[in-house]
């Protein structure tokens, strides 16, 4: 080729090239934009997502602010209602009720009118929009901010009524949290501890095994303890079906020692099927109770708990024992006391209140001594064959095992083979006096 037709060549290469070059560059300036436009976009998504959460994070803030401020006046009022000086008083909220009313004798609440005030630098000093009625809990500081709980009647009572016929009241708190934010939330409280104790001594379960002891000393009774209800009877003995009621009578070996009323004996023991709650013979409602049981506890503990922790007649307890466990001679105890392993109480024990042998279901009183077991006694074995409660065998029934026709309640055993002059009799005003210990339930919630 000529010098001339190289030049040429290399004219018409260069003169190719130059657009494509032009191509790649317009294409890395597009794609930088598409970057930074998308990077923008993303930037300004996790900005409003961390708002977004920022605004969760607050209004859940103040919402378990004033459900804290719930929980607090659901106590306060259990522990202003048990420190009542009459059990009659204990029986209904009216005195509650007179006293959140303030002066004008009226509750004057009014939830939608409940607001925070502030100072000048934006603090909460309090609330308003109750008039003069009396906080249930005044306003407390918590987690930062602040809350404040109060106390009317039901919708049914009425809410600004003082009279309670339900033994049912409403509790309002109102919490703050960061800036101005702030939330009410409402509940029905209800007392609700436990059924009624349908005998001295209740077994519930199939074949009842129940060894009363042949002391002459020994002393059974189903009427009513002096601060009680006056005239009022009930078993010695209460047992589910007429197979119970014969196996539980075997072990009346000394029928002079059992009284109700105008009945002795063995007539003392009776199949309460037709009066007993049908729940005290469920076993997953057993279980619940338990559970109940154990988280409203004063003590939790173990057979290595010591008796000095237990409760007394001038300061009762509720007490939640996780195994086997024996309460020893002269101590009298008094509350609620709940065994889920095997139960044995000397017999200068005394105990005042209820006593549940629940789980292994089984009660042994044995030792000479005095000691005077007054209220009621509930015995049942759910802990299946093991004995051992919260294990895969609970509720396995008679048989032990689960999943069959008998799954629920194995047999229960009461035996007290201790001498002595102990008595065990039932009485309504320890066994009222053991559920006024127990946390009042929330029947219905809202927030406003």
């Amino acid at each position: 080729m000529t010098m001339r037709g190289d030049l040429e060549a290399g004219a018409a290469a260069r003169c190719g090239g130059a657009p494509e070059r032009g191509s790649a560059l317009v294409m890395a300036i597009f794609v930088m934009a598409l970057l930074a436009g998308m990077g923008i976009v993303l930037l300004f998504v996790s900005e409003t997502e961390v708002k977004s959460s920022q605004v969760d994070l607050r209004s859940k803030t103040v919402f378990y602010n004033a459900e804290a401020g719930l929980e607090d006046g659901r106590e306060q009022l259990r522990v202003t209602n048990l420190s009542a000086a009459t059990r009659a008083s204990r029986q209904s909220f009216d005195d509650e009720l007179t006293t959140a009313a303030g002066p004008d004798g009226v509750i004057d609440l009014d939830p939608a009118s409940l607001k925070a005030a502030y100072d000048a630098s934006g603090n909460v000093t309090g609330f308003t929009g109750y008039d003069d009625d009396v906080p249930l809990r005044a306003v407390t500081a918590f987690n930062g901010a602040k809350y404040s709980a109060f106390l009317s009647n039901d919708a049914i009572d009425g809410s600004a009524s003082i009279d309670d016929t339900n033994d049912r009241v409403m509790v309002t708190a109102i919490g703050t949290g960061s800036g101005t934010a702030l939330e009410i939330v409402q509940a029905i409280v209800e007392r609700d501890a436990f059924p009624d104790m349908p005998a001295t001594i209740t077994i519930v379960g199939p074949s009842a095994n129940f060894d009363g002891g042949n002391s002459n000393a020994k002393d059974y009774t189903g009427n009513d303890c002096a601060s009680g209800i006056p005239g009022l009877t009930v078993p010695v003995v209460g047992v589910v079906g007429t197979a119970s009621e014969s196996t539980a009578e075997a072990g009346v070996q000394k029928p002079n020692s059992y009284t109700s009323g105008s009945a002795t004996g063995l007539d003392t023991v009776d199949n309460v099927s037709s009066t007993i709650d049908s729940s005290w013979s469920d076993c997953d409602y057993l279980h619940d109770l338990a559970r109940q049981m154990r988280a409203a506890a004063d003590v939790v503990g173990t057979s290595a708990t010591s008796n000095g922790l237990l409760g007394t007649s001038g300061a009762p307890k509720i007490v939640y024992i996780e195994g086997d466990y024996t309460v020893g001679g002269g101590f009298d105890g008094a509350g609620t006391l709940w065994v889920t392993g095997t139960l044995t109480f000397n017999g200068n024990a005394g105990w005042s209140g209820v006593i549940f042998t629940v789980g292994k279901g089984n009660f042994q009183r044995s030792g000479g001594g005095n000691g005077v077991i007054s209220g009621a006694n509930l015995v049942a074995n759910i802990a299946g064959p093991d004995g051992l409660m919260w294990t895969a065998d609970d509720c396995a029934g008679p048989d032990g095992v689960l999943n069959t026709a008998d799954d629920g309640l194995a047999t229960g055993t009461y035996n007290n083979s201790g001498g002595g002059t102990g008595l065990t009799g039932y009485c309504s005003s320890a066994i009222s006096d053991a559920q006024d210990e127990f946390p009042f339930v929330i029947t219905g919630f809202r927030q406003r």
